[in-house]
């Protein structure tokens, strides 16, 4: 029979405090457009008015805007808890599908400030995805076939690097015994 310290949060629990958590620091603002009025100003411009938007079903679209934003250390002090708390839970069997989901909401935020942003404000967002979520910039080289052979070259055992590179100074235009 374990023993302890009873648990703080039980499942239902804890997706009602970041329930909370999420609540205190977004709001739900009424999505508008620009609608031509078909009227003209006294200077001739066109007349526009903000309208709802609406999707197809008819129903007004509605945008959860974070007027903080949401991360690790915010839920841990809504929570009364450290990040080594935070961490545990997510490997607890009874809690690590609440922290899941509120990790996948955390990085489906950051993924969509870093798509809505301008450019030059991203540097935060980038530096959390690659930090917290393993993400990072792929970057791919296309080597010509001389490169390739060099980069191969580095990685054979010394006992066989000399003949690799004596065909890739024949390639390079300078004969192997040039020097």
């Amino acid at each position: 029979m374990k023993r302890g310290r009873p648990k703080k949060y039980t499942a239902a629990r804890l997706e009602k405090a970041l329930e909370e958590y999420f609540d205190s620091i977004t709001r739900e603002i009424e999505a508008t457009e620009e609608v031509d009025t078909g009227r003209r100003d006294e200077r001739g411009h066109v007349v526009y008015t903000r309208v709802p938007v609406k999707n197809r079903r008819g129903e007004t679209v509605k945008i959860i805007e974070y007027v903080i934003p949401p991360e690790i250390s915010g839920i841990c002090r809504h929570l009364g808890i450290d990040g080594a708390t935070w961490s545990r839970w997510a490997e607890d069997p009874e809690l690590k599908n609440v922290v899941g989901r509120t990790r996948e909401k955390l990085l489906a935020w950051n993924l969509h400030e870093l798509i809505t942003r301008d450019g030059k404000n991203v540097r935060g967002i980038e530096a959390n995805l690659r930090l917290n979520y393993g993400l990072s910039e792929r970057k791919e080289i296309e080597l010509g076939e001389r490169a390739a052979k060099s980069l191969t070259a580095a990685t054979v055992p010394l006992s066989e690097r000399e003949a690799i590179l004596r065909e890739i100074a024949q390639e390079f235009g300078g004969g192997a015994d040039d020097g």
